[in-house]
């Protein structure tokens, strides 16, 4: 698998990372190992956690998926180069949505402990926070950067202006700041002012303002919670505009073209925008992954890309 620079560090990072949300919970142990094996051996080298993965779901409580990684680190000589990430701020049990300190700090320890590792790799705050003054949260990542508790710091569901005022303090301090933002992202565009709640998606402002400072963009849920896969369905609300019946048009007839599949060719033209923009493989069997393990290696013709613009 293809790897690119990570954001402004000396690190490379896969095309696609494997998403491990559903780790241990919506997906078993055993069939959770199988997709990380499959990943790995396919040359992945990018596993995307968090510390509350899957604390919505009846029965868990969080750190579910941390604790599946770190079983299979324990039975697996895992590449050296292997990227694990991890993220806080949002709420889960009696953690509040916070990027305080001491929450960032004892979040950090907590994930460390889980997945039986020394360091985190890229540990990511995983929604902004309006409350807490952004030198403290920048401060924690930095002191944890330090510590050698984490290598990188990234953020997600960020706006623009939180993410450019979050790096210019960290500048100022001489700090590290955020390396990359992982954000909501797919083909369709959402509609006109779309609310998704915590979630932010990636506009194309924010995406200029990380090709500018040189931010490596990670995208979650780029298939659409399976919407490419029965696209005779309407689409979800949220995304139900002009520009999108268009798409779904140029998105037919390009698979018609290619002979992949729409799902395929949603991840072929997202690995092979300009700057790639690295999207997230969430699946539940080796099936799913195969299919989309195939597609981010499939380099699709820059005129092929252009038209699906």
């Amino acid at each position: 698998m293809q790897r690119i620079g990570l954001g402004n560090t000396s690190e490379e990072i896969s095309i696609a990372g494997l998403g491990c949300m559903y780790f241990g919970t919506r997906v078993d142990e055993k069939t959770s190992f199988r997709l990380l094996d499959m990943y790995v051996d396919h040359g992945g080298n990018f596993l995307d956690s968090a510390n509350k993965y899957a604390s919505w779901l009846p029965g868990f409580k969080g750190g579910e998926s941390e604790t599946i990684i770190g079983k299979w680190l324990k039975q697996n000589s895992a590449p050296s180069d292997l990227l694990i990430s991890s993220k806080v701020g949002f709420h889960y049990g009696e953690i509040p949505r916070s990027l305080k300190k001491e929450i960032i700090i004892s979040e950090c320890e907590k994930s460390l402990h889980r997945m039986g590792v020394e360091t985190i790799d890229i540990y990511f705050a995983h929604a902004y926070d309006r409350d807490t003054p952004i030198e403290e949260t920048m401060e924690a990542f930095h002191q944890l950067i330090k510590a050698g508790k984490i290598r990188y710091a990234g953020a997600s569901n960020y706006p623009g202006w939180r993410l450019e005022e979050a790096n210019s303090v960290a500048r100022s301090q001489g700090w590290a700041g955020y390396s990359c933002l992982q954000q909501r992202h797919t083909y369709m565009e959402p509609s006109s002012r779309a609310e998704f709640n915590n979630q932010e998606f990636l506009s194309p402002e924010i995406e200029d303002l990380c090709l500018r400072k040189g931010l490596s963009i990670i995208a979650y849920s780029p298939l659409l919670g399976g919407f490419y896969s029965r696209m005779e369905a309407p689409l979800p609300a949220l995304y139900q505009n002009a520009l999108n019946e268009e798409r779904l048009l140029s998105l037919r007839n390009t698979c018609s073209e290619t002979g992949l599949s729409p799902t395929q060719l949603v991840l072929a033209w997202m690995v092979s925008h300009s700057p790639a923009i690295i999207p997230l493989l969430g699946c539940s069997s080796s099936s799913q992954l195969e299919e989309n393990l195939v597609a981010v290696t499939t380099s699709l013709n820059p005129d092929v890309v252009q038209r699906l613009l």
